[in-house]
């Protein structure tokens, strides 16, 4: 028991140091990395975005990537959107997906160059999760 409880320990460990790693690497190329989840019932939908400055006044989310489950069959979709709240309050989408058959799987995406949102804005990143029982919807703030 002992023996096990210490690999356990170990493991943990070494697993913490691999889940920082990635951090790290983010922040020395000046990239920030969100994330957020949703749950319903026993479906979850996750996802995290990785941005960086384009500039002086605009962020580029560059790659999301998604995953939820479990799901019934080949029924789960995902649907991205990001977008930017103006000075009049109006929600500005600047890029949007829908992605079908992705049953209970991670899925990247990559975002074109030319997608940003501005820094002096609220923006978010949402992804609305279907796996054919219970939607729901996580959504993450682009700061």
């Amino acid at each position: 028991m002992r023996a096990g409880a210490f690999h356990a320990v170990i493991g943990t460990a070494f697993l913490g140091v691999v889940v920082l790693a990635p951090a790290a690497q983010a922040s020395a190329t000046g990239a920030q990395t969100v994330s957020s989840h949703c749950a319903a019932g026993p479906f979850r939908g996750t996802f995290s975005m990785t941005y960086q400055a384009a500039g002086p006044t605009e962020y580029h989310p560059s790659i999301v990537t998604m995953g939820g489950g479990p799901y019934i069959g080949d029924s789960g979709t995902f649907a991205m959107d990001v977008y930017y709240v103006d000075a009049a309050g109006a929600a500005n989408s600047v890029y949007s997906g829908d992605f079908t058959g992705t049953a209970g799987t991670k899925l990247s995406v990559h975002l074109p160059a030319g997608v940003t949102v501005p820094q002096d804005r609220l923006s978010y990143t949402s992804v609305s999760f279907d796996g054919g029982a219970g939607p729901c919807t996580a959504s993450a703030e682009i700061r």
